[in-house]
């Protein structure tokens, strides 16, 4: 069989959350081997039949049917078919800002690179189906993307780590929590609140958040909200009101007045000038 492979445009890791950045399924030849070398993205290769080994940070692994291996970006490796029994195996390199994140909420490390008959024909299906679905369509790339989450989501399920919600360590705490507030701001949050879904004490995230912001959560929250009501108002079209409640603020009165404070001026005095600046221009 010869080997049957496809990839995706590159785009820049600013540019998606995550994307699949090749494909493929290949029954090698007798000896066949790749490397020693590096890739540029994350590898799950997952062997259908046959025999092989990977070798990667001065280790040995010896993989057989049912078998899965993850690679890392920038890290040697060197994997080779058996002479005499050969694999066959399925795989998808990906990439994206949320890689890594996503990678290692799975039981997938540098130091343990392979996963022994973990759950062989799910893994398989789930593979097979992101590959068939690869194309030049213009759902196909939708399509693989949700493919490359579903099989991330089932690693991330089915891993050791599920279920088990471990304190962030202290120096991901903040920017975890102003994270999660930039994605939220809308509706009503408490420290109470982000320190519980941190999983660490309030203490401990106002802390963090001095440290590595100079303000409080409470502040940074409130900043946040004013930034993003200054482009609804610069924006145009919508009331102070209407505003107040989109950045996150139920008493549009309390919202002038964090607005005042924050910026010297009224919310409608700010869009005033805004107007006038545009008026200039």
């Amino acid at each position: 069989m010869e080997p049957t492979y496809k990839h995706s445009y590159k785009l820049a890791p600013q540019m998606s959350s995550l994307y699949v950045q090749n494909t493929g399924r290949q029954r090698c030849s007798p000896g066949y081997s790749w490397g020693p070398g590096i890739r540029d993205h994350y590898l799950v290769h997952h062997v259908l039949a046959g025999r092989g080994t990977l070798e990667v940070g001065g280790q040995r692994y010896l993989l057989g049917p049912g078998d899965t291996f993850l690679t890392f970006p920038n890290t040697t490796i060197h994997y080779f078919a058996d002479d005499d029994d050969p694999w066959e195996y399925i795989w998808v390199g990906f990439a994206g800002v949320d890689a890594r994140q996503l990678v290692e909420q799975t039981d997938f490390s540098s130091q343990t690179p392979v996963a022994e008959q973990f759950y062989p024909q799910e893994i398989a299906r789930l593979l097979t189906e992101l590959y068939d679905d690869y194309g030049t369509a213009p759902w196909s790339r939708v399509a693989i993307t949700g493919r490359l989450y579903l099989l991330l989501s089932f690693l991330i399920c089915h891993s050791g780590k599920a279920g088990t919600k471990g304190p962030v360590p202290r120096q991901d705490c903040a920017q975890a929590a102003a994270s999660y507030m930039m994605s939220h701001y809308e509706r009503p949050l408490t420290v109470e609140e982000l320190a519980e879904f941190m999983a660490v004490s309030q203490s401990s995230l106002y802390r963090s958040f001095r440290e590595r912001y100079g303000r409080s959560p409470k502040r940074f929250l409130l900043e946040y909200r004013v930034q993003r009501a200054c482009e609804l108002l610069h924006r145009g079209g919508l009331s102070v009101r209407e505003i107040a409640y989109s950045v996150g603020f139920e008493d549009p009165l309390y919202f002038s007045r964090v607005f005042r404070q924050l910026k010297g001026c009224s919310p409608r005095q700010y869009a005033a000038a805004e107007d006038g600046e545009t008026e200039e221009k």
